[in-house]
């Protein structure tokens, strides 16, 4: 793994600065009686604009610290093959998604079995999982449950679509299995901790997983 330190500098120009009267003067009149030596004292206000151009940016510098080594193990080096598409490539491309799951069996699983809020997903279903709208039930279907199990039968799908494609690492593996336990211990209606189950999948399907293939080119 490479590691950088990265230096956020602030800075702010002061542009030209300008002053300007706004509307007339105010002028106050004489008070009191008249003065045996004919003079008078009076307060003369004028309101003032002073406009302060400021402009704000930021540069970063980033400097090499190296790389960033695990606990040392023998053997050959790992080949990281395949890459990685999100929910949205599997959704525009259904013929992509059909034919993984006729592979597959026909199916794939999200969750274990008919335990808790597992769900089979077919080619007759799978592009409404990835539209955000698995069925109810299993999915909840009341706030704020309902939204989040929503994305994580999408990010879940689109993992397994991966991993079936030759994409995969144990983190995935990991993930997937995490989130399978999670759907199937599941209660109806929903439980927190959908978002913590989802992140990591979303990571992976980003080809952001350390140790994972990248996503593919678009």
């Amino acid at each position: 793994m490479y590691k950088a330190g990265v230096t956020i500098i602030p800075d702010v120009q002061v542009g030209e600065v300008k002053s300007f009267c706004v509307d007339g003067p105010f002028i106050g009149a004489c008070p009191g009686t008249p003065s045996p030596t004919e003079t008078c004292t009076f307060d003369v206000s004028q309101r003032i604009c002073v406009e302060i151009p400021l402009t704000f940016s930021a540069s970063a510098e980033a400097e090499p610290k190296g790389i960033v080594c695990g606990n040392p193990t023998t053997g050959p080096c790992r080949t990281i093959t395949g890459c990685t598409h999100t929910i949205g490539f599997y959704r525009n491309h259904p013929d992509v998604t059909n034919a993984l799951i006729t592979n597959a069996g026909g199916f794939i699983i999200l969750g274990i079995n008919a335990s808790g809020l597992s769900f089979i997903v077919t080619t007759a279903n799978a592009n409404d999982v990835l539209s955000f709208n698995t069925p109810s039930p299993p999915a909840p279907n009341s706030p704020p449950f309902a939204g989040q199990y929503q994305v994580l039968y999408a990010q879940l799908l689109a993992a397994n679509l991966n991993v079936l494609s030759g994409a995969t690492c144990a983190f995935a593996i990991a993930a997937i299995d995490a989130a399978n336990s999670f759907l199937a211990t599941s209660p109806p209606g929903g439980m927190a901790g959908a978002p913590i189950v989802e992140m990591p999948l979303d990571e992976f399907n980003m080809g952001a997983a350390s140790g994972c293939p990248g996503h593919c080119p678009d």
